[in-house]
């Protein structure tokens, strides 16, 4: 018998390391690319937001009460230009079209409200649990006024006015 040494070398500890290598960066391309589609798709949301309805939400001192940002509750949403939008979600009016566009002066306002009854009115998800409404800082007063009377008339019990949630910051010297 021939004595002679043996030297092969041992691959498999150098294929578990390449195995390993191989799943960290499967795992973590995964992750950034889950995490660009997100950033792309929130982007997206606020562009849209941001070029069709920028809300000017009134500033109150005491009011700690914050909105749910994650609310199942319907929002109606009242623009400077009087428009007027009904979402799911906070500032989600993107890409939404205005259930009535009242922007015609105080003589339209009246056939303004009769639309939002009859949209509202067979809602009876929103007459049990109630909604909120953002109203721009800039829409007339009367107007929004008109627009909570119209929601009594439908039997609406509980309605949360949103304002702006930097109140404190805003007022503070």
């Amino acid at each position: 018998m021939a004595t002679g040494k043996l030297s092969d070398i041992n691959v498999t500890p150098l294929v578990d390391v390449l195995l390993v290598l191989l799943i960290i960066f499967m795992v973590t391309t995964a992750a950034a690319e889950q995490q660009q589609r997100e950033q792309k798709k929130q982007e997206s949301v606020q562009d849209k937001t941001e070029s069709l309805v920028s809300l000017n939400l009134p500033v109150t001192q005491d009011n700690d009460y914050l909105a749910d940002p994650e609310t199942s509750k319907l929002v109606v949403v009242i623009d400077a230009r009087l428009r007027v939008f009904v979402v799911r979600g906070l500032s989600t009016a993107a890409g939404q079209d205005p259930i009535a566009d009242c922007s015609g002066g105080d003589a339209q306002w009246t056939s303004c409200f009769e639309i939002i009854v009859r949209t509202l009115g067979q809602n009876q998800r929103m007459l049990k649990e109630g909604l909120y409404l953002e109203a721009d800082a800039d829409a007339p007063y009367g107007f929004v006024s008109g627009v909570l009377q119209a929601f009594r008339g439908l039997g609406l019990q509980a309605v949360d006015i949103v304002t702006d949630p930097q109140f404190k910051a805003t007022l503070e010297p």
